[in-house]
């Protein structure tokens, strides 16, 4: 029944034309939210996902392949977060930066009048610095609209069949960066690719954090075994880009 509530809640908005746009990100949340507005308003439903810097690449091929399993369009928008001080200054406010960017990107893109919808749930605290852009920018959170709390979403993703549903939640590369040294494209891309290294042999959730030429190498407990496994492999990935060291410890959310 909840399911109905969000699908009806986003038709509500929607009304009875005009493109749907579900900022998605490839987590469980804007996936719920990517397949309800399918479900309201059928093609008027576009789900776009930004491309830069702060997104790791394996986040793109979920994003795509989570909208194909919808059936819905897919968009990859080209963004420029790092354009913005707020965000290469990686400070406190980088993200409502970075999601400012986003959002603007989309209405430049697909339209001011299109409604933008988001995966702000009813968990999420009102005071994180990317809600205030969610505000300014007139986007929609229909899961905190409908009351539906983090373990709602992933009951209802479960229901739904949707591959997202116990995904550990994800944050962008940026946080793998200490706060306030300014975010560089070459130390993010180097994050990604070493973080592909372990995604690519069955480690689902870990933070792989540079500092100076050490990788720290953060992952759940569930892992251990295959981290044990991989140390010497891992070992000499970085030595073939320049790094001298790393260390790995458990990670607990």
């Amino acid at each position: 029944m909840r399911m109905d509530l969000l699908q009806a809640s986003i038709a509500d908005k929607a009304g009875q034309g005009g493109c749907v746009v579900v900022a998605l990100s490839g987590g469980v949340d804007s996936s719920l939210v990517a397949l309800a507005a399918f479900r309201a308003v059928g093609e008027r439903a576009i789900a776009v996902t930004g491309d830069h810097e702060l997104v790791a690449r394996r986040e793109l091929d979920r994003a795509a392949e989570l909208a194909a399993l919808i059936g819905m369009a897919h968009r990859v928008l080209p963004v420029e977060p790092l354009d913005d001080p707020l965000v290469r200054g990686n400070g406190p406010d980088r993200c409502y930066g970075c999601k400012r960017a986003l959002f603007r990107a989309i209405r430049e893109a697909l339209g001011a009048d299109c409604l933008v919808l988001d995966g702000t749930n009813a968990d999420d605290d009102p005071a994180r610095p990317g809600l205030r852009a969610v505000r300014e920018w007139g986007v929609v959170s229909p899961l905190k609209a409908c009351g539906l709390c983090k373990s709602d979403v992933r009951a209802l993703a479960r229901e739904s069949g949707l591959p997202t549903w116990d995904r550990p939640s994800e944050s962008c590369l940026a946080t793998r960066i200490p706060t306030g040294t300014p975010l560089e494209p070459g130390e993010l891309a180097l994050v990604d690719r070493l973080e592909s290294f372990f995604h690519a042999r069955g480690v689902e959730s870990l933070r792989v954090r540079p500092d100076n030429l050490m990788a720290t190498v953060e992952y759940m407990p569930e892992h251990s075994e295959i981290v044990d496994k991989l140390r010497d492999n891992f070992a000499a990935e970085i030595e073939g880009i320049g790094l001298r060291s790393c260390r790995f410890r458990e990670w607990r959310e």
